[in-house]
């Protein structure tokens, strides 16, 4: 395998791919910023994406100008954020009446 440094993807736009550009996947819009490219035994050329470090193919990407968000596991919270986190969770759960919930082909009784 070729050293990352010297292989550049060709994104959807035909626009060059770069260690370092911001990209966003197509199909879920998902914006990172590329980590490795590498082009594999058949010549197909891979981006791993920063923040879900998967590889995804170079034509299923285009160049951005999306600044991309932190990686959700590499961001640190404020107490305050956790205490709000938490709150919302337990408002959600609280407000979630199982007596609403239709039956699943059970017998009644």
């Amino acid at each position: 395998m070729a050293d990352a440094e010297e292989i550049t993807a060709v994104g959807r736009n035909k626009k060059p791919i770069r260690v370092g550009d911001a990209v966003k996947y197509v199909n879920s819009d998902t914006v990172s910023m590329v980590s490795e490219i590498k082009k594999d035994e058949l010549g197909k050329v891979w981006v791993l994406l920063e923040s879900t470090d998967l590889w995804y193919r170079e034509e299923n990407l285009e160049l951005t100008d999306i600044k991309p968000t932190e990686k959700r596991e590499d961001r640190e919270y404020t107490a305050e954020e956790l205490e709000e986190r938490f709150r919302k969770d337990r408002e959600v759960a609280q407000s979630f009446d199982l007596a609403k919930i239709g039956g699943g082909g059970g017998a009644g009784g």
